[in-house]
């Protein structure tokens, strides 16, 4: 016995991925910022430290 088809209305349309792609995308980008500042911020934190 097979299984009944899935409501077409939960389909995912290229609309929806087009969505969570750009959600992703904001997603990693803003976490590559994050560790892009927090190196920084400890880069600077041994530099101030070296120049004691």
């Amino acid at each position: 016995m097979k299984p009944g088809r899935r409501d077409h209305s939960r389909r995912i349309t290229p609309d929806t991925v087009a969505i969570y792609a750009r959600k992703a995308h904001a997603l990693r980008a803003q976490a590559y910022r994050g560790t892009v500042w927090g190196l920084w911020a400890r880069v600077m934190k041994l530099l101030g430290r070296a120049n004691r």
